[in-house]
């Protein structure tokens, strides 16, 4: 009889096991499933998330990384939405993943309402909705947090009907000359305040006793925003991102070439030093000289981020000479950013050679050298782009929805080291890609054609390739063919 018990007991332990096992999946069915949902995410892709801390780290059955089905699809479609609705960047999901402390099935739900009742009503103006987007972001992420328990708000604690109606009470819609209301003017109603937002101590101050609080320059508010415009808030996640992926991808590069002696040299953490610096002083004497004195202000804007490794030849008891310096550099219309709060004044040749000009350029030693600009180049910087006996530079730019463009004079002496003044990952060009094909695709009968694809993305082949093959793999009805020596990828019309 004992025997017999015993036996149940463990069969009744053995099925719990088998049921709690039962809601993990690995990325395999990870990527299968979100596929099927409409957000796919490639195993590289997911292996990416957990490597730049969006993701957190699989549990383990044996030595297959899982996650929880429910929870992993959630956060996922959270991401998806994040980066393909409201082009937020990576960092600034990583931030909200990292506090959140409720079920991502809300998360992805209140996205969703976001994206279907606000971005798309027909009430709503477009200053209208970036404010609601940027507010409700700001929540998220603490900007704006509970004047009661002064603790960050959540998902669930967001009611966007509330936030709409008080955005068309104090705005008011009178056309053109509409103001969107700061995010502390909508909110304070409600009960909630901003938080204090943290300073960076080496910068200069901006205190002025002589000016009134009501001058300040946050009083300001664009009253129509050009379609092709960077907004403050805009610029700072593009530098923010740039010099951030500069750093991560340098640091995976390993080796680099040095053109001058035609030799390769190792860069890991012996080999090399890193210098981060920016150009607050200038931002604040200029804001100075335009009679604004904001602190916040200065928080919000894109300061001129200067990052740069050298690069040393290893010595026998030490680092030896130096060979090589790879710098990332950020300029921007700072003038414009403090005037009206946004920017569709494109950068050009003489700011770039502006930019070469400040290198203290050693012989002996080459130079990488990639500038951004937060609210783009015209034609006559990506076509004089800078360029020296031991130096090359090149140019960056962001595209929106998470693509960037790098313009470069095509030169053997680049040697692989221009991939790391690429914010954009090989993962996330595929992703971009495969997105872009489903879109065009999904009608009965529609095709796209290749080569275009490459030229219109900015997109290698190989890569667009990769995207091809994984649209093959998961949709039958697709067909990749050549039709007059081109190559198109086709859905079939039954």
């Amino acid at each position: 009889m004992s025997g017999s018990a015993d036996h149940h007991r463990l069969r009744s332990i053995g099925k719990i096991l088998q049921e709690e096992q039962s809601r993990f999946i690995g990325y395999p069915e990870i990527e299968r499933k979100s596929r099927e949902l409409g957000f796919g995410m490639s195993v590289r892709t997911l292996r990416f998330y957990v490597d730049e801390g969006i993701l957190p780290a699989p549990r383990k059955v044996g030595k297959t990384p899982v996650y929880e089905e429910e929870w992993i699809l959630n956060v996922l479609l959270s991401i998806h939405l994040m980066k393909t609705r409201f082009n937020r960047s990576l960092t600034e999901i990583r931030q909200i993943l990292q506090t959140m402390s409720e079920s991502p099935e809300i998360l992805a739900d209140k996205l969703s309402v976001l994206y279907e009742d606000v971005t798309k009503s027909e009430e709503l103006q477009l200053v209208e909705r970036a404010a609601l987007q940027d507010a409700f972001f700001a929540l998220l992420t603490g900007k704006l947090v509970s004047g009661k328990s002064g603790q960050s708000l959540q998902a669930s604690e967001l009611r966007l009907s509330t936030l709409v109606e008080l955005f068309q009470e104090q705005g008011k819609l009178d056309g053109e000359d509409y103001q969107a209301p700061e995010f502390s003017e909508v909110l304070a109603s409600q009960g909630y305040g901003t938080s204090a937002t943290p300073t960076v101590a080496a910068r200069p101050s901006l205190e002025d006793p002589s000016k009134p609080a009501s001058e300040s320059a946050t009083a300001l508010t664009p009253t129509s925003i050009p379609s092709d415009a960077v907004t403050i808030r805009m610029a700072r996640a593009k530098e923010i991102a740039f010099a951030q992926r500069f750093k991560v991808k340098f640091e995976r590069l390993g080796r680099v070439h040095c053109p001058i002696d035609g030799k390769g040299y190792k860069a890991g953490p012996r080999e090399h030093a890193y210098d981060k610096d920016d150009r607050s002083s200038e931002v604040v004497d200029t804001m100075k000289s335009m009679r604004i004195y904001d602190r916040a202000l200065l928080d919000s804007l894109p300061l001129g981020e200067v990052r740069e490794f050298r690069v040393f030849q290893r010595g026998l008891f030490g680092r030896g000479d130096l060979k090589v310096v790879v710098r990332a550099v950020v300029l921007s219309p700072v003038e414009d950013y403090l005037r009206q709060r946004w920017s569709n004044k494109r950068l050009g040749a003489l700011e770039a050679k502006r930019a070469v000009e400040e290198l203290d350029l050693k012989e002996g030693v080459f130079h990488y050298v990639g500038i951004l600009s937060t609210s783009g180049w015209d034609l006559t910087g990506t076509e004089q782009i800078p360029t020296r006996p031991n130096l090359l530079a090149c140019l960056v730019e962001s595209q929106g929805e998470g693509s960037w463009r790098v313009h470069l004079v095509p030169d053997d002496r680049w040697g692989g080291v221009e991939v790391v003044f690429d914010p954009e990952t090989e993962e996330e060009k595929v992703e971009r890609v495969r997105i872009k094909i489903e879109h065009q695709v999904r009608p009965k009968g529609e095709f796209v054609i290749i080569s275009n694809l490459c030229e219109d993305l900015d997109v290698p082949r190989s890569l667009v390739q990769d995207a091809i093959d994984q649209l093959l793999d998961a949709d039958s009805e697709l067909t990749l063919l050549d039709r007059g020596g081109r190559e198109i990828l086709k859905r079939s019309r039954l």
